[in-house]
């Protein structure tokens, strides 16, 4: 009853979205009871909120003006002036600023006198300007016209106001900000200037405001509030040591990327404390990201330096001896402003529901942004990161039990990574509509298991085998890309235009001097009461290992406005290649198209389509010394988009087609082997819901439908086979309302709700996992500097299953667990 009842209110509310249109009544009355879905237009003007449609700093003799136009029969802008020191602040009440300057407005050294204007969003349905003169507080003769409001800015210090009316232009400059959990702008989609309500892509964002009220480890936690999206199970001897992400079905434990550029995602897993955000695209990623899994590609975006002093200091504490502390600075080093620095550093010890699991971390990162002018910018930036964190197989499934709560990792097994990063971004206007951008960045990671038991299978007695192995490896890595976009006009249509080359190299290597030893199955494990006191098997060293992996392609995107459509076309081509101990492994090349087409309804409200192929190159070969040929996947995508209530909350709802050929796996029985498993189809329904209903209620949603993940065909007889970890239903929810006047001013509650479906647990289709049903409860309390929050995990302390791979590869939901932290601001 519950899944049809999910289904109906699913694809009712993406029929909604759908034929959203702005309702047309005469009488406000009529209007209420007709809008059952009503575009933020509507909403503004049911409010008689005005907006500023554009802004102009014109030169004049004594200053500048500054213009601010509003769509003509608009209500009057009402200022109030506020001298700070040797700012201007006007604050401008019920009003905001339209979707196309969304971001703000700022100019540095407009005129003499004055060293910057900044035009933002207020609170409480406001915009604020504020004006900084150099050396005193600026005046402004403020004269409101018909339709606009013009401030004539001189660096002395009188106000007057009189008379006066002046046309502009639109001009936006600035960086994207979060309105409570919505971020309206992502650049992980398309690299331009567009806003996700003309992306034809469903793109998650999880803000830096979710990390913190969820006192989230990794960005795993974090994955059921994003449709679509899910922790994964990498099915191998990692065990939680390497990101893990399934999206829309799919795993992508490959696919994680570092502001554009790809992390080293072997086997780290990327600290949150230098984290603003985590973007998600869903869908078309290959035109942008190259070879890789279609489902998508997980994106982290870093802190990057202020100019306003900001520090802060934090430590929690919390179940399972989980202890941590981190420090985050910024400024200016330079008067001027021009030179801009960040420095965060975290140190973690955690333990774990399970014994001799532990997640201990030292993270330092340094950066460094130079303001080039123009709008441009170099930014460097610099990291050591030691993790030491160990190899879980999770829980095991046999002769019809799960056998939970118990720990099936040897205490004796090390696994140490000591991890070195540095990055350079240029990003500079060449005029005034064309502008470069070149980024790179090196890894070095020195990887250290000694020894490494895990118990990743059963053999045919139903046993489960202890697998052991010594790991030493250097690990190197390479990424590069260098792009060009600009803006021109070709008759009615605008266009928006990246071109790009882009460089990967990665190299392991695992000398045999250095301790590495062949792995070896030995040894069977009680399911009911797992002991290590075997001893460590005698083994022959293994033979030298070197595998390189390389590729680099070239890609041009193109994005097209005309009227009320926006289309987007793009192409890539692409080599790679594979070398293991100087052998050329697979090689190959690829084409992969890109095309999207989007229908503005409003300002607010938009519907799209895509469509979308990948490659993705197999390294490994199978047991009969052959190569694995490249996956090919095929994705076909639309949806619709709405933002609401001064756009600072969004709607958005995906359906989409996703097939995938030629897939292969590691081999559970022989993890130097692949395994061929065949091609599969997913098929669903996404809806994500974002951002703030009220000044004080903040809320994240996320609905998956699966109304298909299946094994369409294959080698090993598991077509028609449905897909592991593909829940038929997936709901994630999490509320905050924050208290802004009265007793309880400054303390905010969260609430989150997580459901899940059953599914399989493996290809298989040997076992199922059940549902469950996760409950979550959050507190932040804020006062002066301080900010005490408690987070608390499963309150309800539900024993689940996350995912799977196989019966002896099942992650385990951490049971309740609590969390307190205290930060200061300074």
């Amino acid at each position: 009853m519950l899944k049809g009842l999910l289904y109906f209110l699913s694809v009712y509310g993406f029929l909604s979205l759908v034929l959203v249109s702005p309702v047309g009544a005469k009488e406000q009355g009529d209007r209420d009871k007709a809008c059952l879905v009503c575009t933020a237009a509507d909403l503004l003007a049911q409010k008689n909120v005005t907006r500023v449609t554009g802004v102009e700093v014109v030169q004049t003799e004594s200053g500048f003006e500054l213009v601010l136009e509003t769509v003509a029969g608009s209500e009057r802008l009402v200022p109030l002036i506020i001298p700070e020191g040797n700012d201007l602040v006007i604050d401008i009440l019920d009003a905001t600023l339209a979707f196309s300057i969304r971001r703000g407005i700022e100019e540095l050294n407009p005129a003499p006198g004055i060293s910057k204007i900044a035009v933002n969003r207020g609170e409480d349905n406001s915009v604020r300007v504020r004006i900084t003169g150099e050396n005193q507080t600026p005046s402004a003769e403020i004269v409101t016209g018909r339709d606009n409001l013009v401030l004539s800015i001189t660096p002395d210090g009188t106000i007057a106001e009189e008379e006066a009316v002046k046309e502009i232009d639109v001009i936006a400059t600035g960086e994207a900000e979060e309105d409570g959990y919505f971020v309206p702008d992502a650049t992980t989609g398309t690299r331009l200037d567009i806003s996700r309500l003309e992306t034809p892509a469903s793109i998650g964002i999880i803000s830096n405001e979710l990390i913190e009220d969820k006192a989230a480890r990794r960005a795993e936690d974090l994955t059921p509030f994003v449709s679509g999206v899910s922790p994964g199970n990498v099915g191998d001897t990692q065990g939680g040591t390497v990101p893990e992400f399934t999206i829309r079905g799919f795993s992508i434990e490959r696919q994680v990327y570092l502001n554009g550029l790809r992390d080293n995602s072997q086997f780290l897993v990327r600290d949150l404390a230098n984290i603003e955000r985590i973007e998600i695209l869903k869908g078309f990623s290959s035109l942008l990201y190259g070879t890789g899994t279609p489902g998508g590609v997980v994106n982290y975006i870093t802190k990057k330096p202020q100019a306003t002093p900001q520090y802060s200091v934090s430590f929690e504490a919390g179940s399972f001896d989980f202890y941590r502390g981190e420090i985050d600075l910024t400024g200016a080093v330079t008067e001027n402003e021009k030179l801009l620095y960040r420095f965060v550093a975290a140190y973690q010890e955690e333990g774990s529901f399970i014994n001799n699991v532990e997640d201990d971390r030292i993270f330092i990162a340094p950066s460094l942004t130079y303001l080039t002018g123009n709008d441009g910018s170099i930014t460097l930036e610099a990291e050591y990161y030691r993790l030491e964190n160990d190899a879980n197989s999770g829980a095991k499934f046999s002769d019809g039990e799960f056998f939970f709560d118990r720990s099936y990792v040897d205490p004796r097994n090390s696994n140490i990574n000591d991890h070195f990063r540095v990055a350079a971004y240029l990003d500079q206007p060449i005029n005034d509509d064309w502008k470069i951008s070149l980024s790179g960045q090196y890894f070095n990671t020195d990887r250290e298991l000694d020894p490494l038991f895990t118990a990743i299978t059963f053999n045919d007695e139903d046993e489960l085998e202890r697998f052991y192995r010594v790991i030493i490896e250097d690990y190197n890595q390479v990424n590069l890309r260098g792009e060009v976009t600009g803006d021109f006009k070709i008759g009615a249509s605008e266009h928006k235009l990246l071109a790009g080359v882009e460089y990967n190299r990665n190299e392991a290597d695992r000398p045999t001097e250095a301790g590495n030893r062949g792995g070896v199955f030995f040894d069977s494990i009680d399911l009911d009461n797992p002991t290590f006191d075997v001893p460590i098997p005698d083994t022959e060293p293994a033979n030298p290992f070197n595998l390189t992996n390389s590729d680099w392609g070239i890609y041009l995107q193109n994005f097209a406005t005309l009227g009320r459509f926006r289309l987007l076309t793009g192409l890539r081509y692409g080599e790679f290649e594979s070398a293991f101990n100087d052998e050329t492994d697979p090689e190959g090349n690829f084409v992969s198209p890109t095309v999207g087409i989007v229908y503005t309804l409003s300002d607010s409200a938009s519907v799209y389509g895509s469509f979308s192929q990948s490659t993705q190159p197999q390294g490994g070969r199978t047991s009969d010394d052959e190569f694995i040929e490249p996956r090919e996947a095929t994705q076909y995508e639309v949806g619709s988009k709405v933002n609401l209530f001064n756009d600072r909350f969004n709607i958005t709802a995906a359906l989409f087609s996703l097939t995938q050929t030629n897939i292969a796996e590691s081999d559970p029985a022989n993890p130097d082997f692949v395994i061929p498993v065949g091609d599969v189809r997913t098929r669903g329904l996404e809806l994500d819901v974002t951002g703030k209903i009220t000044d004080n209620f903040s809320l994240i949603a996320a609905y998956t439908n699966f109304f298909e993940a299946e094994i369409i065909e294959s080698d090993e007889g598991l077509e028609g086979n449905s897909l592991a970890n593909a829940p038929g239903n997936e709901i994630g929810i999490y509320g905050e309302y924050e208290f802004t006047e009265g007793t309880f001013q400054g303390l905010s509650l969260g609430t989150g709700l997580i459901y899940v479906d059953e599914r399989v647990g493996d290809n298989d289709n040997t076992f199922d996992l059940p549902s469950y049903f996760r409950v979550d409860l959050g507190a932040t309390y804020k006062i002066d500097k301080l900010t005490f929050a408690l987070a608390i995990e499963n309150l309800f302390d539900e024993t689940y299953a996350s995912g799977s791979s196989n019966r002896a590869n099942i992650t385990q939901g951490r049971p309740f667990a609590v969390t307190g932290s205290v930060k200061v601001d300074f």
